[in-house]
């Protein structure tokens, strides 16, 4: 039978990129090591500034190049896909080009020595330029054909043309702005914005650049490199990236990445917000409330915020989306009269974002307690009433209850509420978070408690947990690792985190038999309540 795709007796294409990688690898490294370490020249002391700089910048660019490229093909691998389709089946004579143009390029180790100054410098570059470009030549050629880098430059050459150019460039723009990542840097530039903010808001206070003590009424802080926000951008950097990968089927890039520069500007100005609002609480007269909850905890706020934030504007901002091509059920779908494509639903007929947003709330209401209360456990029932205002506006689109629970994911809870009340866990403070409260105030705080405790956190944390973030990572990294990721994050949000991380595992399973969400909702209600119904019992409400 005829065919218009080459036959060779080459590798498969799984095995061919490997051994693409690996040798591309292999020879930069290699390089990179002969000419850095193997003769004995030193570039700066016999060429210009600028060719050395130049002759560094090409193997930086190389790598940038590499990164966003796999990026690229992480966030769109279907193009990628078909251009890697005949990923070795040219044969080993373009693996042979490559070695070829390493050969080149090693040339110069001849007769490059030290002293020589600038006359070899014309020779080495004579010989390096041709020999990378047979090197990387050889390599494109082997890992696809010319057709079909065509193919995917005549789909995506702009946006190619795009990241390339910011891959090629990232390296040297990261060397020109590495003094900005001074601490020391970031730490004045953020100690000048809060004086200016709160100056601007009235208050008179005094501020030593040199030491970057800022205060007034006896409360004084000092903007250390600790408070310089590094750490809020490093966590909107990875939460943006984990966001994109997971998400990358329903945006569109590169106008995603716009989420990058924008989340890392948003986290720096609410870091300025943070230690501004700290300083005011001290110069207010609550110095206890500033340093011990609002200085403890603003910053995770601050960054739960950026989140949500990054989520919502991710959703909801059309030229951030990819939008299915979905057509109306009784609309044509071609000619003049098409229907137009469904756009994604509102964020309240959304199911992604009704397992996503009351976790969030419920996670951000911790946060405000802690921040702004110096007894957090006694605003639990706004905390409860904030969760069950989340639950209630989604309520539409959260999946059906069955008719039945199984009798095997109560046992599971059971055992999970015995075994969380039976193993001891001493508490530095016993005192009951409900103390001070008397009469109906008590009573009703108690009824919150239950209700939230047994009701609401379970159907919050298991769709967030076992019902989005399992689904999302099963496909991807399969069961196994899924259920050890959600469980080792379930366990991070308790001071028992062994024990949770148990009680993740068996929750994992109970879902996973039925495929039903309502299943590890019901077990984990029942944990909750044999615990609840222990803590008011003996009075250790610390176990909850």
């Amino acid at each position: 039978m005829a065919t218009d795709m080459p036959i060779s007796d080459g590798p498969a294409p799984a095995s061919a990129l490997v051994l693409a990688g690996a040798l591309l690898v292999a020879e930069l490294a290699l390089i990179a090591m002969v000419y850095k370490h193997g003769i004995d020249f030193t570039c700066h002391l016999n060429w210009p500034g600028v060719a050395c700089r130049a002759a560094n910048a090409s193997m930086l660019s190389l790598y940038g190049l590499a990164a966003v490229l796999c990026f690229f093909a992480l966030l769109t691998p279907a193009p990628i896909r078909a251009l890697l389709a005949e990923a070795g089946q040219a044969g080993r004579w373009p693996l042979g080009l490559s070695l070829v143009g390493l050969a080149i390029c090693m040339i110069p180790v001849a007769f490059l020595r030290e002293g020589d100054g600038t006359s070899t410098l014309r020779l080495t570059f004579g010989f390096w330029v041709p020999g990378f470009a047979l090197l990387l030549g050889g390599m494109l050629r082997y890992v696809a054909p010319p057709r079909r880098w065509r193919a995917l430059w005549a789909g995506h050459g702009w946006t190619l043309l795009a990241i390339g150019l910011a891959g090629v460039a990232a390296p040297q723009l990261a060397i020109a702005v590495r003094p900005l990542w001074n601490l020391e840097s970031i730490s004045g530039l953020t100690f000048a914005a809060v004086s200016a903010l709160v100056q601007s808001l009235g208050y008179e206070v005094g501020a030593d650049p040199a030491t970057r003590v800022i205060g007034a009424e006896g409360f004084f802080i000092n903007v250390a490199p600790v408070c310089s926000g590094i750490e809020g951008l490093a966590l909107v950097t990875l939460f943006s990236t984990i966001f994109f990968v997971l998400f990358r089927a329903e945006l569109r890039f590169p106008h995603a990445l716009l989420i990058y520069p924008v989340g890392l500007a948003v986290s720096m100005v609410l870091n300025v917000v943070r230690i501004s609002a700290l300083l005011i609480l001290g110069i207010e007269g609550f110095p206890e409330l500033a340093v011990g909850g609002f200085h403890s905890h603003a910053g995770w706020l601050m960054f739960t915020l950026v989140a949500i934030g990054i989520v919502i504007t991710a959703r909801s901002v059309p030229a951030l989306q990819k939008f299915p091509a979905t057509r109306s059920a009784t609309g044509p779908t071609t000619g003049p009269t098409a229907a137009p494509a469904l756009a994604p639903p509102p964020l309240l007929r959304d199911p992604q974002a009704a397992r996503i947003l009351p976790f969030a709330i419920f996670m951000l209401s911790a946060l405000l307690a802690q921040a702004f209360s110096t007894a957090p456990g006694v605003v639990y029932p706004l905390r409860a009433l904030a969760m069950a205002a989340a639950l209630f506006a989604f309520r539409h689109v959260l999946p059906p209850r069955p008719a039945t629970l199984p009798l095997p994911a109560l046992a599971v809870g059971a055992a999970i509420g015995i075994g969380w009340v039976a193993l001891p866990y001493p508490v530095d403070d016993p005192t009951p978070s409900y103390a001070g409260l008397t009469g109906l105030w008590l009573m009703g705080w108690m009824v919150l408690r239950a209700a939230g405790t047994i009701l609401l956190v379970p159907v919050i944390e298991e769709l967030f947990f076992r019902d989005y973030l399992d689904g999302k990572l099963r496909p991807r990294v399969g069961p196994v690792l899924a259920a050890l990721v959600t469980a080792g994050l379930f366990a991070a949000l308790h001071d028992r985190w062994i024990e949770a991380f148990a009680a993740g595992l068996a929750l994992s399973w109970v879902m996973r038999r039925r495929g039903e969400v309502w299943d590890a909702i019901a077990a984990h209600a029942l944990a909750n309540a044999i615990v609840f119904a222990a803590a008011l019992a003996t009075g250790r409400m610390h176990i909850i």
